[in-house]
């Protein structure tokens, strides 16, 4: 979200067409959803602290090669890496709140980790707009790198393994296929993903086509495209 404000500069030095800079926001949120079946069975097997400083080393690295990408094909792949890195967050922080929490502490703490997630998409497009006061696409990028190693210093030192070695287990990736292929025979719960899927695929249409629209065409700042 921080560099949704980002595309319309990135395609003239990069020589990307209007399409093809809303391809790094696509390849991003395809590494994000595809690596979240691996990251879960994974944690079930080594622990969720292993895993978590994985997926944050390698959004540090992800995001140094996108601001130092030479090319919009080499941003789209660092993206993709970018994406499926960042998963690992999500996954995680959900699975530690399920080794941890039950009942109403359950509710109450996936609560407050909704109320973060849902505020993230508001403020970061602002704060990535005002660095291009600053700084180029470039910076954004490294803005965001240094912003995960922060976490991951955070997540090293404060973070303990929630998951003990005699509650793991290793049914692994078939288990989890196994368990989704059950809930996919459940019509009222396939009901409920599509209209779910349906729903952020129109906002997802919208946050990858917006900013090229609204500063290509009705020649808004990027500062202002944020607010908007």
């Amino acid at each position: 979200d921080m560099s949704l404000a980002s595309p319309p500069a990135l395609g003239r030095p990069l020589g990307a067409p209007a399409a093809g800079v809303q391809l790094p926001l696509s390849a991003f949120l395809l590494g994000f959803a595809v690596v979240q079946f691996v990251y879960g069975p994974v944690s079930d097997v080594v622990g969720r602290r292993p895993v978590l400083m994985f997926g944050l080393g390698l959004f540090v690295a992800a995001s140094v090669a996108c601001a130092l990408s030479p090319s919009i094909t080499t941003l789209v792949a660092a993206r993709f890496v970018q994406g499926a890195a960042g998963a690992a967050g999500l996954v995680i922080a959900r699975a530690v709140a399920r080794d941890r929490y039950e009942g109403v502490a359950m509710i109450r703490f996936m609560a407050s980790l909704a109320m973060i997630s849902g505020l993230a998409p508001i403020v970061a497009p602002v704060l990535g707009a005002q660095l291009l006061h600053v700084t180029d696409w470039r910076g954004t990028f490294a803005v965001l790198a240094a912003l995960g190693a922060v976490l991951a210093l955070l997540a090293a030192l404060a973070l303990e393994e929630s998951l003990p070695p005699e509650r793991r287990h290793r049914g692994g990736l078939a288990t989890t296929l196994g368990a989704i292929g059950g809930l996919l025979r459940e019509g009222r719960f396939v009901g409920y993903v599509l209209t779910s899927t349906f729903a952020f695929g129109a906002l997802f249409a919208y946050v990858s086509g917006s900013s090229t629209v609204l500063q290509e065409v009705y020649r808004v700042s990027p500062q202002t495209y944020s607010l908007l």
